[in-house]
């Protein structure tokens, strides 16, 4: 039971570890759109995550079946829907709304997984899922109650983000997260590649920064969070992860303000509290009503 105890504390931890390079990562992206159109970009920083994985675990790829690649196209296709409207729209929200507004799959993978898993969700995961949808009107309904099309984008691919988490969770608990790993990265560069070709006007140069921002993006933020998101998913429950998942959402938006220089009013810090109550109350709801229940019948 400890040594159990202790690979889900690691594992929570690695999560946490995950959320802060998600949260410095929107800032990256932020910047490297304005030379590196948003599929390219999927495509290059996926390349860059799929060889450094085939070189870090060269041995395990004998390894990969038919089964690994038919759920690696399954992962990398919710995995590049997610990434590709996370980047399209940032570049028409501010960093820490769009970091924020993704952050709603927190909300919805307790929903998506009693679909799959026919475990109904509780009365607090209704309470919380319109407190979200609450905050979500204060970040994005603007004049006229119109709404901004990063903002969209933003929350279709939190729905993408919650489909991936739930099909890792389950595919894990039997399977070798690995091998997940390296076949939803090739996945995504193949989802990611047409659109790149055919959408987008390819750069044939690119400064500096956008190549070192490529390689943090390929390496750390994509190579690395990978390995440790489904590794560590495999010892936490899908809620619980999707929680902590969503603290990249906070680690956007700090970035977005000290990195970025964006205004954080009182409308959008109201939007961002009741998006995170929503989130806590997603996950702990359960020991807040059973604290009630004890407290009334001590009285």
């Amino acid at each position: 039971m400890r040594i159990l105890r202790n690979r889900s504390v690691a594992a929570e931890l690695g999560i946490v570890l995950v959320t802060m390079i998600w949260g410095s990562s929107f800032v990256v992206v932020k910047n490297a759109t304005d030379t590196v159109p948003a599929a390219t970009m999927i495509v290059l920083r996926f390349s860059i995550a799929a060889v450094f994985l085939c070189l870090f675990f060269f041995k395990k790829l004998k390894q990969i079946n038919l089964f690994y690649i038919k759920w690696g196209f399954v992962i990398g296709l919710q995995n590049f829907a997610g990434y590709e409207l996370q980047t399209v729209g940032v570049e028409y929200t501010t960093a820490g709304k769009n970091a924020f507004l993704t952050a709603v799959y927190c909300v919805i993978v307790p929903f998506l997984y009693w679909a799959v898993r026919k475990q109904q969700p509780r009365l607090f995961h209704l309470v919380s899922a319109c407190m979200c949808i609450t905050g979500v009107g204060l970040l994005s309904i603007q004049n006229g109650f119109s709404m901004n099309p990063g903002d969209l984008l933003s929350l279709a691919c939190g729905l993408f983000f919650a489909m991936q988490i739930v099909t890792i969770s389950i595919l894990t608990e039997k399977h070798d997260p690995i091998l997940i790993c390296i076949t939803q990265a090739f996945a995504t560069v193949i989802f990611a590649l047409p659109f790149a070709v055919w959408t987008e006007k390819i750069p044939t140069s690119l400064p500096a920064q956008s190549v070192f921002s490529l390689l943090y993006l390929g390496v750390i933020g994509t190579m690395l969070t990978t390995v440790l998101q489904t590794i560590c998913q495999k010892y936490t429950p899908p809620a619980k992860a999707s929680l902590i998942m969503s603290l990249e959402s906070v680690f956007g938006t700090i970035c977005g303000i000290v990195f970025l220089h964006e205004s954080l009013t009182k409308r959008t810090f109201g939007g961002f509290l009741l998006i995170f109550i929503a989130m806590m109350l997603s996950e702990h709801g359960d020991r807040i009503f059973l604290s009630g229940k004890k407290l009334k019948t001590v009285k």
